[in-house]
């Protein structure tokens, strides 16, 4: 008679408590595995403690995480993230799920991006708009804003993510279009001084999934830009003109505080730098870009906030730029050092010497299916990217796999 071993079975019941920590310690992408081994892990990672958990554990071991960057293809519209170090590996890649018929627009933060079908000078207009998370792969239709029912001349979208309250944000700006002028009447007087409200700013809660409309009273407005807004500690912020001045426009969610900041010497840039201020964020703060085409001198400005709502400029770096470097500023990498262009190559500027270095040795790695003509400027925006967890209500979700 042979005396068989019994059979052995893995045993997955670890307390939840166990589990948790170790869960937490995982890249989102081995987080989404575990979640498909058994039932009990899936509704540990499905909860909403443990999304909080898992971000909360990322941001306080920054410094031994693993740091990326986001690099949208503005041609493809291809999401591809790459740790931010010497051996930039490829960290996962996702095909954008929108299909917008006309101009969109798209912010990044904490690893969410809120995408909008955004239309400029187009009354009574419902544009769609959607938080996303692209390594989970779902997203989530967001409330029409009711900011649509104004006649306006332009819009602009910004949001972003309010880790101390856990809720997302989305911020709508209108600049009104007063009724015109009476052309009989020479002495009709401004419209604009008849109408105080030059600006309407509606705010989206995904918490409360709802909006709310805030007045700005004698803020006179007369353009403005939020392509390249950016959302950072519950702040938004984007560009505005005044006549022949150009700002940069702030509004605290926190305070509800409707604020302009004149750029660093505009009155002695204006001759030299006709388009829009360049700026991108730069840790939890901004950094603003000022090119001399002549000189081919680049410096770089950052916004430091003195007390709250209060701003001053500081100069990081100055540095003179050679034949072969594009200008353009493709985006900031984690350390905040600008990531430009040479030749084929991305090139960055070290903080602390101002001096340029290689981080990418050739753009062909990243443009294979298109074509580039090499020399030109990348179809990229560069920012950093913080993997996370984070959706809400997956009833109210559309779920597309993940990557």
């Amino acid at each position: 008679m042979s005396l068989s071993k019994p059979k052995y079975t893995p045993s997955y019941d670890f307390p939840e408590e166990i589990l948790s920590e170790i869960f937490k310690r995982l890249p989102v992408k081995s987080v989404l595995r575990c979640g498909a081994v058994q039932k009990s892990w899936y509704h540990i990672i499905r909860s909403r403690m443990f999304v909080t958990l898992h971000l909360n554990h990322q941001k306080l071991t920054a410094h031994d995480n693993p740091r990326y960057l986001l690099f949208h293809n503005v041609k493809t519209h291809m999401f591809t993230v790459y740790s931010d170090d010497n051996q930039f590996q490829e960290y996962c890649s996702v095909e954008y799920p929108f299909d917008f018929d006309i101009n969109e627009w798209y912010a990044l933060s904490n690893g969410l991006v809120c995408v909008s079908s955004m239309a400029f000078r187009k009354p009574n207009y419902d544009p769609n708009l959607y938080i996303w998370n692209p390594l989970v792969q779902i997203y989530t239709p967001l409330g029409v804003s009711p900011l649509s029912v104004f006649t306006h001349e332009e819009i602009g979208w910004m949001a972003g993510y309010l880790p101390e309250v856990d809720d997302y944000v989305v911020v709508n700006v209108v600049k009104l279009e007063p009724d015109p002028s009476d052309p009989d009447d020479p002495g009709s007087p401004d419209p604009y001084e008849i109408d105080p409200h030059s600006a309407v700013i509606g705010v989206y809660s995904l918490k409360t999934r709802s909006w709310k409309a805030i007045y700005q009273d004698d803020f006179l407005i007369f353009g403005m830009c939020t392509d390249q807004s950016v959302f950072v500690n519950g702040t938004a912020f984007w560009v505005a003109t005044d006549f022949d001045q150009q700002y940069i426009m702030y509004f605290n969610t926190r305070t509800e505080v409707l604020r302009r900041i004149l750029v660093p010497d505009w009155f002695g840039l204006q001759d030299r730098q006709l388009d829009y201020p360049v700026f991108h964020q730069f840790g939890q703060s901004i950094a603003y870009f000022v090119l001399n085409d002549e000189s081919r001198h680049l410096d770089i400005w950052v916004l430091k906030e003195d007390e709250i709502d209060v701003f001053s400029w500081e100069k990081l770096m100055s540095v003179d730029l050679s034949e072969n470097v594009r200008a353009d500023v493709l985006g900031l990498r984690n350390s905040g050092e600008p990531i430009l262009t040479k030749s084929n190559n991305l090139i960055s500027y070290d903080l602390d010497t101002h001096e340029p270095y290689e981080f990418i040795s050739s753009c062909d790695c990243l443009t294979l299916n298109f074509s580039y003509k090499k020399g030109s400027k990348p179809p990229f925006i560069i920012k950093p990217f913080v993997e996370t967890l984070l959706w809400r209500d997956k009833r109210k979700c559309i779920a597309l796999g993940t990557c």
